[in-house]
């Protein structure tokens, strides 16, 4: 999912936790953004599937793709990077991450 230029990393994280909720048990949820000229990147886990999938984990890999980092909880994890024209890059990677 990508969201509009100028999102916050807040209104990500709420909007991630959100579809995260909706889509239930076993929901692993990443939402992406451009901001302030970086990529955005907010990964949620359903607490049922913390067991399979770190939200921490699985963001470092998927930040690679725009030059980034980050981290996070088991079931939360944020990411920035510079490459923001890679952002298709780092959700193909997070479709890659959740197939292994």
């Amino acid at each position: 999912m990508r969201v509009a230029d100028g999102t916050d990393m807040a209104a990500l994280r709420e909007l991630a936790e959100k579809l995260r909720d909706k889509l239930g048990e076993r929901a692993v949820v990443l939402v992406a953004a451009v901001g302030g000229g970086k990529a955005q990147l907010c990964l949620t886990v359903s607490k049922a599937a913390t067991n399979r999938f770190k939200a921490g984990d699985v963001i470092k890999s998927v930040a690679q793709a725009v030059g980034g980092s980050g981290g996070g909880r088991p079931d939360m994890a944020q990411a920035g990077g510079t490459e923001v024209d890679k952002i298709d890059d780092a959700i193909a990677a997070f479709y890659v991450r959740l197939r292994s």
